[in-house]
């Protein structure tokens, strides 16, 4: 009988890990749909005080959200739940992948399913009379669903080839799971309360505890084994110059991998700090961070902007289904994006330094999806609803790179032991920053969405240098 992790079952734990990430992963996501659902039940209505006090009954209030513009207080304070509920992914990703990095998966992914519950119920028991429980639930949606790209991810190091694919396969499930908020929307439509459906959530969501106690190890899966050394260079720079190399060994038997965590947990510690202060790190949180910020803002204000562009309720509710629908096709964008990644593998595999064979693939997907972003940014600065598909269709392209190449470059340059902080703290700095956000939105609200448009495109285009110090840094390796 095969334990936990074993590599004979690795595409079974593929297919489970996807089914885990595209029902659970990242809700929060969906927002665009589900803001839609809160707006249409009149939660903080309240705040419209020159509308409520005007209107006697549900229906007028219902009527009263058709109009344009009609309650900025309104919407301001649902994009809050929208800007706190999203950058919680980042302090959820840090404080899980602290337990990860301490505890192992196992301890990691059972802390994570109670609070993904406890989010759930309370997403569902909110009502107009406490609307107040929507801030807590969308956090622990978001806390809480993080550890499924996080857990299963590790997958990958079971494929000695095609291991970047598997980690777009599981990115883009965790995307497309904004598509979980179609489904309420839809359901709500059809007379399936908001209610209903999250505790639904909340049930089913014990069936992950099946991946959690005989599918994945207690600890971790770490790097399939390879015929010689692997080594991942990380140029680090003190003020004396110093350079420090840390080299990481396959054996032939995972068991005699040291464990992370144990007595050796003070030398791990010290490792650990010294990647994170590595600039190949440091720049990586940059680029994520501001790409993300890009990602996020879109996201929230996606609403807004299709209220003001097109004519009718009915329209917006139409567009906001088809952007969730083209989101959905994440799943199959990002694995294309991790093959595309692979090629550049295959390619720079003769590399003459492990630095490069390691840095340089990511190079072409880091920059690319730099001018996604900045594409992406252009056509939004039009405000034309003709474009709205193509902006559909590009936003699909840019979410998915950004995840895939943001995952696979930590999986590919890092040692597997360090994955869950690495990427955790990497989403929590970019999780803080998207908490601009909201200053975004007021700036909007203020002055003109133009405007901030315009700073976003300067903003997206300053992460060029995270590709461009890959390159020095490669090239400069190749020469010495």
């Amino acid at each position: 009988m095969y334990g936990p992790g074993h590599p004979k079952l690795r595409f079974f734990y593929v297919v489970w890990g996807f089914l885990e990430c595209i029902g659970y992963g990242g809700l929060v996501l969906g927002w665009s749909s589900f803001v839609y659902v809160l707006k249409d039940e009149g939660l903080y209505m309240d705040l419209c005080g020159n509308l409520t006090d005007s209107l006697q009954n549900d229906t007028q209030i219902k009527n009263a959200t058709e109009q344009k513009d009609s309650c900025p207080d309104r919407d301001s304070r649902l994009e809050l739940v929208f800007t706190i509920g999203s950058s919680s992914i980042g302090v959820g990703s840090f404080v899980l992948g602290q337990i990860n990095f301490r505890f192992g998966t196992r301890v990691m992914r059972i802390v994570a399913a109670i609070v993904f519950m406890a989010g759930s119920l309370l997403t569902a028991f909110t009502t107009n009379e406490t609307p107040w429980l929507i801030f807590p639930g969308m956090v622990l949606l978001a806390f809480g669903g993080i550890v499924y790209i996080m857990s299963n991810v590790q997958i990958s190091h079971l494929f000695p080839v095609g291991g970047t694919a598997v980690v777009g396969l599981l990115s883009g499930a965790f995307d497309s799971s904004a598509g979980v908020q179609v489904m309420v929307k839809l359901g709500y439509e059809g007379g399936v309360s908001r209610k209903t459906s999250y505790l639904i959530l909340a049930f089913t969501h014990v069936l992950t505890f099946i991946s959690t106690f005989f599918f994945l190890p207690k600890d971790f899966i770490h790097h399939a084994p390879a015929s010689e050394e692997l080594n991942i260079e990380l140029e680090l720079k003190d003020t004396d110059a110093k350079k420090y190399q840390i080299t990481v060994e396959n054996q032939e038997r995972r068991e005699e991998i040291p464990e992370v965590h144990g007595k050796d947990a003070e030398g791990n510690f010290r490792s650990l700090l010294k990647m994170i202060f590595s600039k190949t790190y440091l720049l990586h949180v940059f680029w994520f961070s501001v790409l993300q910020l890009r990602f996020y803002y879109i996201l929230g204000s996606m609403n807004k902007a299709l209220e003001k562009q097109l004519d009718s309720k009915s329209e917006v509710s139409h567009y906001t289904n088809i952007l969730l629908y083209i989101l959905m096709g994440g799943v199959f964008a990002s694995p294309l994006i991790g093959f595309f990644v692979e090629l550049n593998v295959k390619i720079f595999r003769k590399s003459s330094t492990p630095f490069g064979r390691d840095v340089m693939p990511t190079i072409l997907p880091l920059t690319l999806t730099i001018l996604l972003g900045i594409t992406l940014s252009v056509l939004i600065l039009m405000e034309d609803s003709s474009l709205l598909y193509v902006s559909f269709v590009i936003l699909l392209l840019f979410r998915s790179f950004l995840y895939t190449v943001m995952t696979g470059y930590i999986t590919r340059v890092f040692p597997s032991a360090y994955f869950g902080s690495l990427l955790g703290l990497c989403i929590l700095a970019a999780g803080v920053i998207g908490l601009l956000q909201h200053a975004l939105f007021e700036w909007a609200e203020l002055r003109n969405t133009r405007e901030v448009n315009i700073f976003l495109i300067v903003l997206v285009c300053t992460s060029f240098v995270h590709p461009a110090w890959q390159w020095y840094a490669c090239t400069k390796a190749k020469k010495n």
